[in-house]
């Protein structure tokens, strides 16, 4: 991700895919920007339908307008569209904003994508845009909280660099098997730190 494209923070962040899905004939969006109140119901919806998995544990749906509400007014959603609606979206907080973290750790959680589109690579795009965002504003690390039982998330999230560094209590819903949250992180190289490296090889 260039450092043009980082600057334009309230706007979009460069996500570099376009993809034709055949028979729906979708073109993803080569940019993923912040979600705005219109996108409310459809983000609801969205991470409702993405997290549906988890209705073999938990009680009710992932998610409400209000909650999405909530973030999308704080400004911490983002999303990537494709024809006719919203692919994916991740909600992201820059560090400092997450109470339960240190204040060098950026978060994000609510990784979603369409069912008929998962697999083609949107989940870890959005993933490197929020570490990109994460190294911008300064940040070490970046965190994220997985149900223990979604193993094959904390799989995937250890392929792309994260560690389990530990449980906490799963309280947000009335649950039909006990479960908890992995905590997971990744360090990252922040911008300043990025760019006294890039000093120091052009010396």
């Amino acid at each position: 991700m260039s450092q043009h494209a980082r600057g334009v923070g309230p706007i979009c962040y460069a996500i570099a895919v376009e993809i034709s899905i055949e028979p729906a004939a979708r073109t993803i969006a080569t940019s993923v920007r912040r979600a705005q109140p219109a996108d409310i119901t459809v983000l609801a919806e969205l991470v409702n339908r993405a997290y549906a998995v988890e209705a073999s544990f938990i009680e009710g749906p992932r998610t409400s307008p209000a909650e999405i509400s909530t973030l999308v007014l704080a400004g911490g959603f983002l999303v990537l569209e494709c024809a006719g609606g919203i692919a994916a979206a991740v909600r992201f907080q820059a560090p400092g904003q997450p109470r339960d973290l240190p204040p060098t750790h950026a978060y994000f959680g609510m990784l979603s994508v369409l069912p008929e589109l998962q697999g083609l690579g949107l989940g870890r795009r959005l993933v490197q845009v929020a570490e990109a965002m994460a190294e911008a504003s300064g940040a070490t690390a970046i965190g994220l909280r997985v149900i223990n039982l979604r193993e094959e998330l904390t799989r995937w999230y250890k392929s792309l660099g994260y560690r389990e560094v530990g449980t906490s209590p799963y309280n947000h819903r009335p649950v039909k098997r006990p479960c908890h949250f992995i905590d997971m992180t990744k360090p990252l190289a922040p911008a300043r730190a990025q760019s006294a490296r890039h000093a120091v090889g052009a010396a």
